[in-house]
């Protein structure tokens, strides 16, 4: 495997900087190659009404730290505090024990749909309520598999995940790299990259090697063309790097 010349970052911002910042540390040549950007719902006040409106949820499952922020600045810490709440991993924990919620559970590792689907808080849940809190089109595993496992699942998209232009800086390294190595965040950074890029800039990162958060996004991208997947143990920056680090060999 060639050493790379690029590795594209593609989780949203800020987040996505504390990724690359840290691959630059590790001598990486990273860049920022998110094309997605991050929203509130559209209308707060009718998610607000259709939160009202549900049963009282016996779990309720957050999918990110983004959405974590987002639901307890439109609901509040209270009226998520009624059930156990069920985050990706450690980092989303941490953070949702910093807002104020407490009874938080998450996998060790990992942090993808597979992991938190293992947890024991979703192994039983034949005729729980269910509800998630994910962005549009994020998580569809969770609902489908919990909902064939007996619960009565309901999804709010507490924040909207929107296509957001790459750097000029970023095309302009693309447009050179030989050897790109893309760390895919998401199913929809790697659909939004190509929905962007350029079909011979496409075809590059094609070539080249993807780091997969997940078997569903590594499935993705060998079905997009990509012959090289690397997946990593879990959605995190740390495992996202372990993975990476086979790209130095």
């Amino acid at each position: 495997m060639k050493y790379p010349d690029l590795v594209l970052v593609t989780r949203t911002l800020p987040a996505g900087n504390v990724l690359k910042d840290r691959l630059l540390e590790a001598g990486w040549p990273a860049c920022d190659a998110c094309p997605l950007r991050l929203a509130g719902p559209e209308n707060p006040e009718q998610l607000r009404a259709a939160f009202a409106a549900l049963e009282s949820p016996d779990r309720i499952v957050l999918t990110s730290v983004e959405g974590l922020r987002r639901a307890v600045d439109l609901l509040g810490v209270e009226a998520l505090s009624t059930c156990p709440v069920i985050v990706p991993g450690p980092g989303s924990r941490a953070a949702g024990l910093a807002l104020g919620l407490r009874r938080i559970h998450c996998p060790t590792s990992a942090g993808n749909s597979e992991a938190m689907l293992a947890l024991p808080q979703l192994s039983d849940v034949r005729g729980l309520q269910i509800l998630i809190m994910a962005a549009a089109g994020g998580r569809q595993l969770l609902a489908s598999e919990l909902r064939a496992r007996g619960a009565q699942v309901s999804i709010l998209h507490v924040y909207r995940r929107l296509s957001r232009p790459l750097p000029e800086e970023t095309l302009s390294r693309l447009a050179r790299a030989q050897n790109p190595v893309t760390m895919l965040a998401s199913a929809g950074a790697l659909q939004g990259l190509q929905h962007q890029l350029p079909d011979l800039i496409w075809q590059r990162l094609l070539a080249g090697v993807m780091v997969a958060p997940s078997p569903r996004v590594a499935d993705l991208a060998t079905e997009l063309g990509c012959p090289r997947v690397l997946l990593a143990d879990g959605a995190d920056d740390e495992a996202m790097a372990r993975a990476l680090e086979a790209c130095r060999n």
